[in-house]
């Protein structure tokens, strides 16, 4: 078995693979604070609800955006699997040709979903992942990773505004009912929402025109698509798990 883990700014997402198929998924909220032995009791408490032996495990893989973290989730999947776990980053084979500015500057994050893009999806590929920040980004026809763009998340956008404005509280994200909301939760769910559906829909214009040959695949991901992705003109395809599958797919570059 493989395990991929997500060190994100908000959660922590564990999967695991037997061969090419995903046995589970499980997130845990992102605490910088744990340490190696608290993570180890984490994953252990994982593993034994999904009925998964710890000692079955032939490798792991952790892509991190949280450096602090990066140690403590190293050294908890070592005691628990008993397996040297690969650190997505500068030396890591993706198989991505990165026609960044300064390649180094790429985030794990990013070149796992181009990854499991490039992998999975026909090229050109423009991926849309909604989560702590909204992120687009562009794979082209021959699988260089060109870059794309990065604005405020959903959630960090709502609670600016309702830190920010006395008057306006915190809500639950979900479809509005209508564009003019007739309730200040309601004007809120349409400015976020439908305001972040046009936001993609042209950052995705915008896109096409700058790219010689249009994208034939639109991906979205992250746990905030579903709520958005619907109301945006263009079609698109919900992967959930795609940045664990660009795990899976360096883990097989590098497992030699």
């Amino acid at each position: 078995m493989l395990l991929v883990i997500d060190a994100g700014n908000t959660n922590v997402t564990i999967g695991v693979y037997r061969e090419d198929e995903l046995l589970f998924v499980s997130r845990l909220s992102t605490d910088r604070t744990i340490t190696g032995d608290e993570f180890a009791i984490s994953i252990n408490s994982i593993f034994e609800l999904n009925s998964v032996e710890p000692s079955g495990f032939d490798g792991s893989i952790i892509s991190s955006v949280v450096p602090e973290l990066t140690r403590a989730i190293k050294n908890g999947v070592k005691k628990v699997t008993g397996t040297e776990p690969i650190i997505v980053g500068p030396g890591v084979k993706t198989g991505l040709n990165i026609k960044l500015d300064n390649p180094a500057e790429l985030g794990s994050d990013l070149a796992c979903t181009a990854v499991g893009a490039f992998s999975k999806y026909e090229l050109p590929c423009i991926i849309v992942d909604l989560g702590t920040a909204t992120k687009i980004t562009v794979v082209d026809e021959g699988g260089a990773f060109l870059g794309g763009a990065i604005a405020p998340g959903l959630l960090i956008s709502l609670d600016a505004l309702s830190n920010g404005a006395s008057m306006l509280s915190s809500i639950a994200l979900h479809s509005p009912k209508k564009t003019i909301g007739s309730n200040t939760t309601e004007c809120l769910r349409s400015g976020i929402v439908f305001g972040n559906a046009e936001m993609l829909d042209g950052l995705i214009d915008r896109m096409q025109k700058e790219l010689p040959t249009p994208a034939k695949s639109i991906v979205s991901t992250g746990g905030l698509s579903p709520v958005v992705v619907k109301h945006c003109k263009h079609e698109m395809i919900y992967d959930r798990d795609l940045l664990l599958y660009g795990l899976k797919i360096i883990f097989e570059k590098n497992k030699s």
